[in-house]
């Protein structure tokens, strides 16, 4: 003890005080929700929805130069459009339909979607493998992000299971080492407009959660045009990490584990977050506390999407997941339209 560095032990000194709750953090006051525009929001909720899920869908069809199929001349069924396609596969998970059920919403909304094909309830089913459909749901969760790029600075990650039974439930099982029959999501979120910048679901539900951190942070720092501050919890704790996240511009803000050395070994950025740590807790953990917005976007997808993942198949399965990410962007588009004041509007 007697070797420590002055800095070394008074961090130490913190985490012990951390560690027995006798630090008192003053948490930062929640935002107001104006509820006069969340009520519009909600009303004008489904409009908005099938609304944006049909513009977007359009643009990024339009973008990837994705025209409709023609016929062909070949033996095997016919193609249908994929831009029909992803408009049902979109609907499909923002109702929480049935393939059947999703056959007839099709059919109920096929002019409001601008729907020109027909289509069986196993050509929903068969959607969630067609590249076509998976090259415009990734363009459609570029596009959800396009109007706040120049807005959002922060962003925060964090992981968490999708139950693919009505039976599970993943902060149980998760204690109890239970994660067999789950997909792992790992997702990146905006702190001021809760939006997921970049998602993985993972191979492995049991799998470390930090190597996925830097593809999380690069795709992300693509996207935004300043990334000022990512915040994580202990689990993505690690020299490298704050590296990654310092190569973008950003301030890395992860929780500390008791007995971690302030030692740089190659990381400028590891020091000066556990430097800034010790000279004034209260503002480095407030910064830190954004972290929960993160833990919030999963709460709200799994309420948004509370039935299971239906797929039998496991691409199937993750592009199922993958596609109510989309949903859960657009509908933060159409709630954010009336708390902030941000355009549905969909392109140029």
């Amino acid at each position: 003890m007697g070797g420590e560095r002055p800095e070394q032990r008074k961090f130490n000194k913190i985490m012990e005080k951390m560690k027995n709750d006798d630090f008192k953090y003053i948490p930062k006051e929640e935002k107001q929700i104006d509820w006069t525009k969340y009520d519009q929001a909600q009303i004008n909720e489904i409009n908005n929805m099938l609304l944006l899920i049909r513009d977007t869908v359009d643009e990024a069809s339009r973008r990837l130069k994705i025209e409709e199929i023609p016929d062909k001349k070949e033996r095997g069924r016919p193609p249908k459009p994929p831009q029909d396609l992803a408009k049902a596969v979109l609907m499909q998970q923002y109702f929480g339909g049935s393939n059947r059920v999703t056959e007839g919403l099709a059919i109920l909304f096929r002019e409001k979607m601008e729907i020109r094909s027909s289509f069986s309830y196993k050509a929903i089913e068969r959607a969630y493998e067609i590249p076509e459909v998976t090259l415009i749901l990734q363009e459609v969760f570029k596009i959800a992000q396009e109007p706040i790029s120049d807005k959002e600075h922060n962003f925060s990650i964090d992981g968490t299971g999708l139950p693919t039974s009505t039976k599970q439930n993943w902060e149980q099982d998760k204690q109890k080492s239970k994660t067999k029959g789950y997909e792992k999501m790992v997702a990146m979120v905006g702190t001021t407009y809760k939006m997921i910048s970049a998602v993985t679901i993972t191979k492995n539900p049991e799998g470390n959660e930090s190597p996925y951190l830097e593809p999380l942070v690069i795709e992300t720092a693509k996207k935004y045009g300043e990334v000022d501050l990512v915040t994580g919890d202990a689990a993505y704790i690690s020299r490298e990490n704050c590296n990654i996240i310092a190569s973008i511009g950003a301030i890395p803000r992860i929780y500390p584990k008791k007995g971690i050395s302030l030692r740089q070994k190659g990381s400028k950025a590891w020091t000066d977050m556990l430097l800034c740590f010790i000279s004034d807790p209260q503002k480095w953990l407030e910064e830190y506390h954004s972290r929960s917005i993160s833990e919030t976007a999963n709460s709200t997808y799994k309420r948004d999407f509370p039935v299971p993942l239906r797929r039998k198949i496991n691409l199937r399965r993750k592009q199922e997941a993958f596609t109510r990410v989309c949903d859960y962007n657009l509908k933060r588009r159409c709630y954010l339209r009336y708390l902030e004041g941000i355009p549905l509007k969909v392109g140029g």
